[in-house]
């Protein structure tokens, strides 16, 4: 297995890639809701706090449109994960829904439900495996006592269950990488990976944990 991760804007990295590079795409691009926090957590790496007040390219869907349009364009496997309260993208095969658990979900408070879910569209050719629910369950990190070093962070056991339907040793990019949980959900899996992130806070965030989770298990890593 093999991890390649680069500081810097997917756009532009994107264009340049050869065909045949990747083999999946699994990320979780700015939903386009123009989505703020004012959280202030503990750094992960004892330097770099998350208090960004908002997310990079989250005005609209062009991110994610992007995403669809350049793995469509390769017609290899594609699982983002969006918001239910904009437009869906079009053409996906299926609608995966993550129940991120009790604890989590705000929403409304005078209406007597709560949006404790996210939706994961799902696109391409090459997915496997059993067939499953396309209900996935992963409790949200919601606070830092629970580890949580991303505003926005999703829980590793829920990218594993998407992974999984993956062929072995594939290699996945994730363009969007956050704070790195794709790439140790793919070192948990056999999986190669390729992360970007334009953010250099959260670039060493992940760099950081997918470290840790190397050190278990000797693989190679190139920065860029």
């Amino acid at each position: 297995m093999t991890v390649t991760l680069h500081l810097g804007d997917c756009l532009e990295y994107m264009k340049s890639m050869p065909d045949k590079s990747v083999d999946a795409v699994i990320t979780d691009p700015p939903y386009g809701v123009d989505a703020r926090t004012g959280w202030v957590g503990e750094s992960y790496d004892g330097e770099t706090p998350w208090n960004y007040g908002s997310i990079v390219n989250d005005k609209d869907t062009t991110m994610r449109d992007f995403i669809v349009a350049w793995s469509g364009g390769r017609d290899i496997p594609l699982a983002v994960f969006g918001s239910s309260h904009l437009p869906e993208p079009d053409d996906y095969l299926a609608r995966l829904i993550w129940d991120k658990g009790e604890a989590a979900g705000m929403g409304d408070l005078s209406i007597p439900w709560k949006p404790n879910y996210d939706f994961i569209h799902i696109f391409g050719v090459g997915w496997n495996g059993k067939r499953n629910s396309s209900i996935l369950r992963g409790n949200n990190i919601s606070r830092i006592s629970m580890g949580r070093v991303h505003p926005h962070e999703k829980p590793i056991s829920l990218l594993v269950q998407i992974i999984e339907k993956l062929p072995k040793k594939c290699t996945v990019l994730d363009p969007f990488m956050g704070s790195g949980t794709t790439g140790i959900a793919c070192l948990k899996t056999g999986r190669n990976f390729i992360g970007i992130e334009i953010d250099p806070g959260y670039f060493k965030i992940a760099k950081k944990r997918i470290e840790d989770a190397q050190r278990q298990m000797i693989l190679p890593m190139e920065i860029l």
